[in-house]
């Protein structure tokens, strides 16, 4: 874990720096009101050397925020990513909600107002695939497609033991609870897991967390899937029981939302993920 390093800016979304010994990554950046403080984190870390990737596990606001501003301090960076996520950033209507929830949150967590930034350098450079590799040297990442959270879902395997999950596995919460996050398709969600228990990585790196323990790893997909199967059923029952959406959120958020998910998410952006799940298993069901 030497060549891996937590330069997460602020509250909100992390971000780790990858240095091989012929090339450099971020693998996301975080939110955009933090972008500075991220770069100079990269920037103590990398000396003289330039920061020469992005990989962005999807395309959410608190995932890439900070792009455009890492851009102006290295030009020549590529940023990579899924081909539904480079399509999502051609969008104007996909551009105008990513530049005001990342105004929200620079009033949330940042306190004041958002630097300026233009909106043609939030893109996607180079499409990749899964099993696709990106060679830093004496670092290989493996590209793993695992959707449901979103279409251009991926999760990053470094040097063939360190599994960097995307938010579709669901995301562990400092209480070592997992929260689910199966915005897109349930049944993808699940299979996505499945193929990341299959790899069998030694170390987990787990969105919005960080690195899993030891003890956690043990079970961690167990975890993930557990997450998935509580939340569906409690969300069926109640509409067994006649109960509409607004009444499912409510009573969702008062079963599931903790003190530690209270500290670590926003309360708007835990009912439009909430939202999101309670319409897809309408859907799929």
């Amino acid at each position: 874990m030497d060549q891996i390093i937590d330069v997460t800016g602020g509250r909100g979304g992390k971000a780790f720096l990858l240095v091989g010994t012929d090339k450099t990554a971020l693998i996301d950046c975080g939110m955009a009101y933090c972008a500075f403080t991220l770069i100079n984190n990269c920037k103590e870390r990398l000396k003289s050397r330039a920061l020469d990737y992005i990989l962005i596990s999807h395309s959410h606001y608190d995932h890439i925020g900070a792009i455009p501003y890492l851009r102006q301090e290295w030009p020549a960076l590529s940023v990579l990513g899924a081909e539904y996520a480079q399509r999502v950033l051609t969008k104007p209507s996909a551009l105008q909600t990513i530049r005001k929830l990342s105004e929200q949150a620079a009033e949330l967590y940042g306190g004041g107002e958002l630097p300026r930034y233009d909106d043609e350098l939030l893109r996607v450079d180079e499409v990749v695939n899964d099993r696709d590799v990106l060679e830093l040297g004496d670092m290989r990442i493996e590209v793993i497609k695992t959707i449901g959270h979103t279409q251009c879902s991926l999760s990053f395997l470094v040097n063939g033991h360190i599994l960097f999950a995307s938010e579709t596995t669901g995301y562990m919460s400092k209480s070592g609870l997992v929260y689910p996050a199966f915005i897109t398709s349930c049944s993808d969600a699940i299979e996505s897991i499945y193929i990341c228990q299959k790899l069998n990585p030694r170390l987990i790196i787990s969105p919005h967390y960080g690195l899993v323990s030891k003890t956690n790893t043990a079970d961690y997909w167990e975890k993930c899937l557990r997450a998935i199967q509580d939340t569906k059923e409690f969300i069926l029952h109640l509409v067994e029981q006649g109960y509409d959406e607004q009444q499912i959120l409510d009573k969702y958020e008062r079963e599931f939302r903790d003190e530690h998910s209270r500290l670590e998410q926003p309360v708007n952006a835990f009912r439009l993920n909430t939202q999101s799940m309670i319409k897809t298993l309408l859907r799929e069901e």
